[in-house]
């Protein structure tokens, strides 16, 4: 069977995201695992920084124990219905849309180093948080 793809014969010009803040909206939330780890697999658009506007970023939040809080931080800081949350209730229809700030970071060892989300902030935070990163960033330049 042949089916026609727009833009599979072009290069890949897409910037790959780097470590730092942007900010996001969840546009895919759904299960994934199995039952020893059960997880939430969340797709994030990137919003801002401009540079980086369109792209997409996965990352597994997983819902056992030892893993709950940074679930809990997830739906808090992006702003989750605080009801559901309270009553333990989470609807995963009720998360995509949602939009607030994502940390990338490197985690991984022995060659084997991967970007995922290692952190959140509300959304209101976000011009607070990118004027700190525009800081340190020109910082970074004048002492090179």
């Amino acid at each position: 069977m042949r089916t026609r793809i727009q833009g599979l014969s072009q290069p890949n010009q897409s910037k790959l995201l780097v470590e730092g803040l942007y900010r996001a909206r969840v546009v895919r939330f759904e299960p994934a695992g199995h039952a020893a780890k059960p997880c939430r697999r969340a797709t994030f658009l990137i919003l801002e920084p401009a540079a980086y506007s369109g792209l997409h970023i996965r990352t597994r939040l997983y819902c056992h124990d030892p893993a709950l809080w940074k679930l809990r931080w997830f739906l808090s800081d992006f702003g989750y219905d605080a009801e559901l949350l309270a009553a333990e209730e989470l609807d995963d229809r009720r998360v995509v849309g949602l939009e607030g700030v994502i940390r990338l970071g490197y985690w991984g060892s022995d060659g084997h180093r991967r970007l995922d989300v290692e952190g959140f902030a509300a959304t209101e935070r976000w011009p607070e948080i990118s004027q700190e990163t525009q800081a340190s960033a020109t910082k970074a330049k004048a002492r090179a």
